[in-house]
């Protein structure tokens, strides 16, 4: 799933995308925001895939 919404308007307006990922039966979304929409789409994935690997970390650590 892929959602952007502007948070500001004007010519130099924000927007937000959300993004969601599912691996192996789990579900995270994650959020960016930036005034050029590639940049907070970029935000947005690596936020997700921040959230999917420090979960997967925390529940399997490597010693």
């Amino acid at each position: 799933m892929y959602s952007v919404n502007n948070i500001t308007s004007g010519t130099d307006s924000k927007g937000q995308v959300t993004v969601r990922l599912a691996k192996g039966g789990r579900v995270v979304n994650g959020l960016g925001s930036d005034t050029d929409i590639v940049i907070a789409s970029s935000m947005a994935y690596l936020n997700a895939l921040n959230k999917l690997v420090s979960k997967a970390e925390r529940a399997h650590p490597q010693v």
